[in-house]
């Protein structure tokens, strides 16, 4: 199931009133870095959830009996709630420890029992009426797309340059090869992005329509 699926799957639940009891978001304690890939995941998490359903949120770190330097990973505990988390925290989001076993299991299942909120991507789809690409998870992704878009086109370019200088046939039919695959990626990155494209018209409409009363939160990451 795609991202997009799950949107409407939960907007769909919203819409007969179901709100969601809790939301856990998983981080590995032995991870030394915070990648890419990482960042970009959670700044999507937060943008879908938003301020009002923050204290619904359980931050999740894993991978706890692994740790083989207790004191190193007490340290990346507290550059995640200083640093990454903390307007997440601040918020009203809460850390838990998954020690790998059960009862932790229950223990972290258990701090949300309680009564549902609405997160903010079920707000501006259902509440305000807005288009997924209206939203502010999709506003994100657009952006994501034209970074992406950016960076494909710059590989390809370079793989042209590569393929150009070599004069092993092996290896520069190995180049193009790789260059073909990465244009249909780049089409359908293309394709995508111009799915999310909002019309001047109505950007023009959304400056005067319903606003969600949740609002985005801000998280303190590194520049792409």
């Amino acid at each position: 199931m795609t991202l997009i699926d799950r949107i409407e799957t939960y907007s769909n639940r919203y819409r007969g009133d179901i709100k969601l009891t809790g939301i856990v978001y998983t981080h590995r304690i032995t991870d030394n870095r915070m990648s890419g890939s990482v960042c970009k995941n959670l700044d999507m998490f937060s943008r879908l959830c938003g301020e009002d359903a923050a204290k619904r949120v359980r931050l999740v770190t894993t991978m706890w009996d692994k740790v083989k330097d207790r004191n190193l990973a007490e340290s990346r505990v507290g550059q995640l709630q200083g640093n990454f988390w903390e307007p997440l925290i601040r918020a009203g989001a809460q850390h838990k420890r998954f020690k790998n076993s059960p009862q932790s299991a229950w223990d972290i299942v258990g701090s949300l029992m309680g009564e549902g909120e609405a997160v903010l991507i079920q707000e501006e789809l259902v509440d305000v009426e807005r288009r997924l690409n209206e939203t502010t998870a999709g506003k994100a992704l657009y952006n994501q797309f034209q970074r992406l878009l950016h960076e494909q086109k710059e590989t390809i370019k370079q793989l042209q340059e590569e393929a150009k200088a070599q004069r092993d046939p092996e290896l520069v039919r190995q180049l193009e090869a790789e260059q073909r695959r990465l244009e249909a990626e780049l089409q359908k990155a293309w394709e995508e992005m111009d799915k999310l494209k909002i019309p001047f018209l109505r950007r023009i409409a959304l400056l005067f329509s319903k606003k969600p009363q949740s609002r985005k939160i801000e998280l303190n990451l590194p520049a792409n």
